[in-house]
């Protein structure tokens, strides 16, 4: 997926809620509202490129390096359970833990080595770590705000 964040790069994208009218047409041309997971950016960009409309891929972040799943340790809801009586592919995207079928081949598979070279664990760990730092900040404050109410 070339879809990338314009701040920071990040390819750790989800759907953002459409705002207007417009965003909402727009949508039906394949132009979509998302939300980067590491610095929260939103931005309307394009998700359809011809050449990989005959991949699979993820219905929630748009990647296409995908593994498979058994139905070992999850048991799909109807939709997804019909395609695959119907002879669709079991797919999993590592990076949103999101599992789905579809008709289409897989483009690429998923792999750790892939994962650690792009730093993608690192990315999202960085992630995470703001947003505690910033959580942290946000009780302290409250803390000192309730401090603050208790003396006077």
């Amino acid at each position: 997926m070339p879809v990338a964040c314009p701040k920071c790069g990040s390819r750790f994208l989800r759907d953002s809620r459409v705002r207007s009218l417009k965003e909402a047409l727009q949508k039906l041309w394949f132009v979509a509202p998302l939300r980067c997971k590491d610095c929260k950016t939103r931005f309307v960009t394009s998700t359809f490129i011809l050449a990989d409309m005959r991949y699979a891929r993820c219905p929630l972040c748009y990647r296409m390096d995908l593994n498979g799943w058994t139905g070992n340790n999850y048991h799909p809801n109807w939709w997804t359970a019909l395609k695959i009586h119907f002879g669709a592919r079991r797919f999993r995207c590592e990076y949103c833990r999101f599992n789905f079928a579809s008709f289409r081949k897989r483009k690429e598979a998923f792999t750790f080595k892939r994962w650690e070279k792009m730093k993608a664990g690192q990315a999202r760990a960085e992630g995470r770590a703001r947003v505690a730092d910033l959580e942290a900040q946000l009780h302290e404050a409250e803390l000192k705000a309730d401090m603050s109410s208790k003396k006077g």
